[in-house]
């Protein structure tokens, strides 16, 4: 066998090309197996390939296969720090399998996912990841016929739609309970308008862990908002302008619950002395708050790699053993809670 030549890197099919002394058209003849090509001139072209080490990578297949080697990952926004993991994960698995990410953020904007869908469904792409789609736009994918999977969106509860999604309701019902067993009866919750699946079912299991505990609803502690610090800061100031304010708060996000100890800090209040706060997705910063805030972590890297490898499968024709895949959260206990001095 012959020895292979030390490189900089994987030779590209110019280079095989110009070592062979042949033409690139002729490289990628070989490559794909076609017969039109003399039978010295092949060997010779094996054996440049087999020396300089070329490797024939999952994007060289696709080329052959008629694809582009390229997938398309759709993000609300680029510059949420909720959404770089999820990122690393897509790029990890598509690194892994030679194959390069296109990606775009439609500004939480449906007419935007659309019109995006529109430029890439024409064989401009193999398959498409999104987070956080709009029904149109999941509707508008179905009908396309092209691969793709989505990330925190389950469709309807009878969708085979191929999608990735956290335990919210379980996550929202273990916060609610991990108050309730501190004492605390006026507990609040802020995020109730936002209008993700996730969301809805988050609040969904907060409401179930009061009425597990024989607790009331109480119509003034759900409190709108659209997982921004703003939300939190602004539900706060009125929840504590209540006859009976709460003792307690359950954020519907770690960005909600800052603006709740900015509200607080502003009225002199203290975490959790004056007011227990839990948060959730356990963004990187919640560690550092003070006190460090109790939250529910979200498996964001492994939101993205189980998303890629799905669709990767798809795109390779290969069936999935599950459509609907749902990833755990796990409650992080630090200091933002105590309980409830009577």
């Amino acid at each position: 066998m012959a020895k292979r030549h030390s490189t900089d890197g994987r030779p590209t099919i110019t280079q095989i090309a110009q070592i062979a002394g042949v033409s690139v058209p002729t490289v990628s003849k070989v490559l794909n197996g076609r017969t039109d090509v003399a039978l010295p001139t092949r060997e010779r072209v094996e054996r440049v390939i087999e020396e300089y080490g070329f490797v024939r990578n999952r994007a060289a297949r696709a080329l052959r296969q008629g694809k582009t080697g390229l997938v398309d990952l759709i993000l609300p926004r680029l510059d949420d720090e909720y959404f770089l993991p999820i990122l690393e994960g897509v790029a990890q698995v598509l690194r892994e399998a030679g194959v390069r990410m296109v990606l775009t953020s439609t500004g939480y904007r449906a007419e935007q996912e659309v019109r995006w869908i529109n430029t890439v469904t024409d064989h401009s792409t193999d398959g498409i990841l999104l987070v956080l789609p709009s029904d149109e736009t999941v509707k508008h994918l179905e009908r396309s016929g092209h691969p793709f999977v989505l990330i925190h969106n389950q469709g309807s509860q009878l969708s085979k739609t191929p999608s990735v999604k956290i335990t919210s309701w379980e996550g929202g019902f273990v916060a609610t309970t991990y108050l309730i067993k501190l004492g605390h009866r006026r507990i609040a919750y802020i995020g109730k308008t936002a209008p993700a699946r996730d969301a809805i079912e988050r609040i969904a299991g907060y409401r179930a862990a009061l009425d597990a505990a024989n607790l009331s609803l109480d119509p003034q502690l759900e409190c709108a908002g659209n997982f921004t610090e703003v939300d939190g800061y602004t539900a706060t100031r009125t929840l504590l302008k209540l006859p009976a304010p709460p003792t307690a708060i359950f954020a519907g996000n770690d960005r909600q619950a800052a603006g709740v100890y900015r509200a607080l800090h502003e009225l002199g209040l203290t975490v959790p002395g004056d007011m227990s706060v839990i948060g959730f997705d356990n963004l990187p910063y919640t560690e550092i708050m003070n006190p460090p805030l109790t939250t529910v972590h979200v498996p964001r890297l492994a939101l993205g790699r189980t998303a890629a490898t799905m669709l990767l499968r798809l795109i390779d024709g290969e069936g999935l053993e599950l459509t609907r895949v749902v990833l755990p959260t796990e409650f992080i206990e630090r200091q933002s809670c105590q309980p409830l001095s009577l």
